[in-house]
């Protein structure tokens, strides 16, 4: 073994195996998660591993009991008061230099929270591009900045650094108390989880699909689950363990009678509290810098807005009513020569009248055209009859277009899970039957359309399952046209992806 973590006497965790790993820590308040993210930041410290820590409540300070730990931000124990303007040098202090950073919103507003930390992971992104060094991101109560359901550019950012990072040597310590919130394909990506106790179904309904256990004995082994006690899943090791209590002041720890004493704290070097500040300074005496970047926002969001709005109108126009013929009865029946045409308006019906034809019909009778009416049809009968606006078939010739510019290997992966959807395959199941090595696979898995939704994957007994998902990605990507065509039309669309994606795969 290499360089062995103290996180459990139940455990043996190597640090080698927590380089660019994504860590999921789940469990509620009280039940030790928060005392387990906070040891293993400890592990990390003690061997100088590079990392910052989002940390929304002002927990973290006490890290600087023992280690010398940046902490930046607008709360109690921060050494440096930062605004998003700095947050790309704050990075890059602590990226290049291997400076520890405690970033502390817990003084900020919601939209400041979001530009500062959209900010700083951003350039912790770049940077670890260029430096390929180990570095990991600890982010408390993760279900406020990676939903399920929701998308937003910080989501999207978070869920790279989940999903991709390990390339660049990135890692990721999630860590929330409702694990039903959090985004299922990041929390699909944790290589190593410490689940503590749950109490909420919807959560407990979440370890069912992390656990190879009975819902039945998951609910008991997890509700029996005392503070510390976890289950540790890592590959296919999965133990019961006991983690240790942190050594250092823990500022999250539950209030009581007792008194506490406030630690002895840390400094950084001052020449690194001196070059942020030099930072600063230049920012505020260049205010127009933050005004430039706030207005090349608002610019971006706009344009956003108005390529939303350009969808919308194309859509209003390709999705007109249809109009059809339909014959009317006559009013009177053909005994009532002069019978009367009656003009029906009926929501959007509106029938206009043919002329009376001059000629006798063979029964001597005077023949009448039948009325023609023009119907405005809505888009659910649209569908029913199997087409699809115009609008509709250039988005899915746009994604089309998209997913033929995917590698070949990808692509034969997501051609077969649609074409034998609904059911799961695993990767060795998967190279067989596409004829593509399963290495090649394992090492390269399709995070493109993994991240789009198209493909799920979700962990056994067996290893990694692979799914197609094809119709919740239709219901999110062309939900827009739902009022238009329909439930029948959605179905349509993923019946025609279903068609070109298979035949996508054969290119």
């Amino acid at each position: 073994m290499g360089t062995p973590l103290n996180i459990s006497s139940d455990l043996s965790l190597d640090l080698e195996e927590v380089i660019g790993q994504c860590i999921a820590i789940l469990g509620i308040r009280g039940s030790g998660k928060s005392n387990t993210a906070g040891v293993i930041f400890e592990e990390l410290l003690r061997h100088n591993y590079p990392m910052s820590i989002v940390d929304i409540e002002g927990e973290y300070f006490g890290l600087k009991e023992k280690y010398e730990v940046l902490v930046v931000g607008t709360g109690d124990g921060v050494e440096i008061e930062i605004d998003p303007d700095c947050a790309e040098e704050i990075a890059q202090v602590s990226i290049e230099k291997n400076v520890p950073v405690v970033l502390d919103l817990s003084g900020f507003l919601s939209d400041e929270r979001t530009e500062l930390l959209k900010a700083y992971l951003t350039s912790l992104w770049n940077l670890a591009g260029k430096l390929r060094r180990p570095y990991i991101i600890g982010i408390e109560e993760a279900h406020e900045f990676i939903p399920q359901g929701v998308k937003t550019e910080l989501k999207e950012m978070i869920a790279r650094i989940a999903l991709r990072g390990r390339k660049r040597g990135l890692g990721a310590i999630i860590v929330s108390q409702r694990s039903a919130k959090v985004d299922k394909d990041v929390l699909s990506q944790a290589g190593i989880l410490f689940l503590h106790r749950v109490v909420h179904e919807v959560d407990m309904r979440v370890y069912s699909e992390l656990l190879p256990w009975k819902k039945s004995e998951v609910k008991e082994i997890i509700g029996s689950l005392e503070t510390g006690d976890c289950i540790y899943i890592n590959g296919e090791n999965i133990l019961p363990i006991y983690v240790r209590e942190r050594e250092t002041f823990h500022a999250g720890f539950t209030p009581s009678l007792e008194s506490v004493a406030s630690p002895e704290l840390k400094r950084v070097s001052a020449s690194i509290i001196e070059a942020i500040e030099r930072v600063k300074g230049q920012k505020k005496r260049s205010p127009g810098e933050g005004l430039k970047r706030r207005i090349e926002e608002l610019e971006r969001k706009l344009a956003e807005k108005e390529e939303m709005i350009a969808r919308l109108e194309e859509v209003a126009r390709t999705l007109g009513y249809i109009k059809v013929e339909l014959p009317l009865p006559v009013n009177g029946g053909p005994e009532d020569e002069g019978g009367s045409i009656e003009r029906p308006r009926v929501g959007r019906w509106e029938v206009e009248p043919a002329p009376f034809d001059d000629r006798l019909s063979r029964t001597g009778r005077m023949a009448v055209k039948a009325p023609t009416a023009v119907i405005d049809i809505a888009g659910d009968e649209r569908a029913q009859t199997g087409e699809l606006p115009p609008a509709v078939l250039r988005h899915i010739d746009r994604l089309v277009a998209r997913i033929e510019k995917v590698g070949t290997l990808h692509r034969r992966v997501l051609g077969f899970l649609v074409e034998h959807a609904p059911n799961s395959y695993t990767t060795e199941q998967i190279a067989a039957w596409t004829d593509c090595a399963k290495e090649l696979i394992e090492d390269e898995p399709p995070y493109q359309f993994l991240e789009a939704g198209l493909i799920a994957r979700e962990r056994r007994t067996d290893g990694l399952h692979y799914r197609s998902s094809l119709k919740r990605f239709v219901l999110r990507e062309f939900g827009v046209y739902q009022p238009d065509i329909g439930c029948d039309g959605l179905h349509a669309v993923t019946r025609l992806l279903r068609r070109r994606l298979s035949g996508v795969a054969l290119r």
